[in-house]
């Protein structure tokens, strides 16, 4: 299947199963818009809050009830579900900011005979592909190297993307009564869903050279075409009936002044961006070079040039120093080498709007009910740090005579030891009255079946780590031609997960 028509698939399902498509400006904005929508009497782009009557007291079935709860302007906002939602945003705008490169690492490393002038093989293998080869390329070298990855996010720590569920957990207190002089009832759980489609490939042109034989400069520079769809709907306030004793749907409602307990179809967004990435620039120099053992140490730095609201780059400065171990073993058979290798870096990145968030605008819009104060579009963006990310690889290349090498690698990212990353957790809460319709409870009685409201809650930032394998081809082309191909399996569920990454490229030294 094709990347367009896949796309238009998704297209065709989102259409025709919400209300609205909306247009973001940007595609850090589409999860959030694509919760917005126009309730009866009020704005366009509201986003989906749980109100609860708060301003005048009054008794269950008084002769005063009436006309209090159905007074709009006795309503307040007591919790903006798509916060929640927000930090989900956040997480995926978070973990697309750390997405590894192909190395910019010549393939073909050759050293001049002074004697006779004459080009001899320097590396016994082709090198590693997703990790860093300790050996520079070589006094005046030049290599040119170019790959494509494409990532297809399916999963947030664990829970598809398609059917994610964001829970209100409610306890806001309102002023109705169940008596005089009773504790004001508070208000109950409630739930949305969340089905997106996450995409991002990227296309990386890599130029490494030597200035010395033990210092090598290189330059990176990316295409990125990134893609985000989501829908939201199901809104559901864990009320049952909204009729019983203490569920009563006066307490908290979607719409203030109504009945509201139910938001079946809310909206839907998408947008899909493609220019240029953050430029990376890096020095590399070797500091132990023996026959069967080499030892670098170096330092990346990526500018902020790609669009983040785009999900384009990061939105910040990085900078990362690092090393690298390549060993090899005496040739057996005279055409097999083994060839371990090791790298470990620290990248801390500065403040962006993929480590902040989205906040809606306030709104008060006049009803037949009353004025009510909404939140709605459009959102403005906070920034904060991107999470630090200590990476390291273990692996290792065989190589089969000089035109072939396997590479296979463990590779492990430990985020946010310091600056954390925003994240969510599962909660559950038992005991709740099930809305109208759902689990067989269709009649309008004040005895509602009882069950759980389960969904994401807000964990605040938090450090975890993710572990994926990197398994390799090389494969020499004609001359110094090197082509390579590669997948990238994801083994946790630990944020966001891509769970196959295939990657394939060419190289060239001149």
């Amino acid at each position: 299947m094709s990347k367009k028509f896949a796309w238009l698939v998704v297209s065709i399902f989102l259409v025709s199963s919400a209300k609205g498509q909306s247009s973001p400006p940007n595609i850090f904005d589409v999860l959030m818009s694509s919760a917005t929508y126009n309730p009866a009497g009020g704005p366009a782009g509201v986003v989906p809050s749980i109100f609860t009557e708060t301003k005048v007291s009054t008794v269950l079935g008084s002769a005063t009830f009436g006309s209090t709860v159905t007074n709009a302007t006795n309503y307040s906002v007591s919790s903006n579900l798509v916060q929640l939602n927000n930090s989900l945003n956040v997480g995926i705008a978070s973990a697309l900011s750390i997405i590894p490169l192909s190395s910019p690492a010549s393939g073909v490393i050759v050293r001049t005979d002074p004697a006779t002038g004459a080009e001899l093989p320097e590396s016994s293998t082709l090198g590693p592909i997703l990790s860093e080869r300790a050996e520079t390329i070589g006094k005046r070298k030049l290599f040119l190297g170019i790959s494509h990855q494409d990532f297809h996010f399916t999963k947030y720590n664990g829970t598809s993307l398609n059917s994610l569920s964001i829970l209100y957990s409610g306890g806001a207190a309102s002023q109705i009564l169940t008596s005089q002089g009773a504790t004001g009832l508070t208000a109950v759980p409630a739930t949305f869903n969340i089905g997106m489609d996450v995409r991002l490939s990227q296309d990386i042109a890599l130029l490494t050279y030597g200035l010395t034989d033990r210092i090598d400069v290189s330059v990176g520079l990316p295409m990125i075409h990134a893609g985000v769809q989501a829908r939201t709907y199901n809104g559901l306030i864990y009320a049952g009936t909204g009729f019983g004793n203490p569920t009563c749907w006066c307490v908290n409602t979607f719409t203030p002044g109504s009945p509201t307990l139910e938001l079946p179809q809310i909206g839907n967004s998408s947008l899909s961006k493609t220019g240029i990435g953050d430029l990376l620039f890096r020095v590399k120099g070797s500091v132990i070079h023996k026959r069967n053992v080499v030892v670098a140490v170096g330092a990346d730095v990526r500018l902020p040039t790609g669009d983040a609201q785009n999900y384009l780059g990061t939105g910040t400065t990085s900078f990362k120093p690092f090393a690298a171990v390549s060993l090899y073993s005496k040739p057996v058979k005279k055409s097999v080498v083994f060839s371990p290798h090791f790298d470990a870096g620290w990248q801390i990145s500065g403040q962006s709007i993929l480590g902040g968030g989205l906040q809606p605008t306030s709104v008060t819009e006049n009803t037949a009910a009353g004025p009510v104060n909404y939140l709605a579009a459009p959102f403005t963006s906070t920034k904060d740090y991107l999470p630090d990310v200590f990476a390291w690889t273990v692996g290792a290349e065989v190589a089969v005579g000089r035109r072939t090498t396997f590479i296979a690698d463990i590779l492990g990212n430990q985020i946010g030891w310091i600056h954390g990353v925003p994240d969510t957790m599962v909660q559950s809460i038992t005991g709740v009255s099930l809305p109208t319709g759902v689990n067989g409870d269709s009649t309008n009685t004040a005895t509602p079946t009882i069950g759980t409201a389960t969904g994401l809650v807000s964990a605040g930032r938090v450090s975890y780590g993710q572990y994926s394998g990197s398994f390799g081809y090389k494969a020499r082309i004609a001359g110094k031609l090197v082509a390579n191909f590669n997948v990238l399996v994801r083994f946790d569920n630990n944020g966001l997960v891509a769970k196959f990454v295939p990657e394939y490229g060419l190289g060239y030294t001149f």
